[in-house]
């Protein structure tokens, strides 16, 4: 993983999640670290924004599948003939 763009993701179920992006933590922390809006230039990768959809509205997929049956295999396929789709 040096030198390579890592996208933090988070898994739940039955819960309610609150993500802060903001310029400082919501609560003290017991341990210094940096929130997303202080990350310099050299510490993050910046993609452009995508392309608005025409007529102003986005479409979002959730895909549902099993565990080991292809998810991701699938799911590559589906990005390479889509473009227009960004994986979160």
């Amino acid at each position: 993983l040096r030198d390579k763009a890592l996208f933090p993701a988070v898994t739940f179920k039955n819960v309610t999640l609150h993500y802060n992006f903001g310029p400082s933590p919501l609560a003290p922390l017991p341990f210094t670290c940096r929130t997303i809006q202080d990350a310099s230039s050299r510490d993050a990768t910046v993609l452009p924004a995508p392309t608005a959809p025409k007529d102003g509205r986005y479409e979002v997929i959730f895909p549902v599948c099993l565990p080991d049956e292809g998810t991701f295999d699938w799911l590559d396929m589906f990005l390479e003939s889509h473009p227009e789709y960004t994986e979160l």
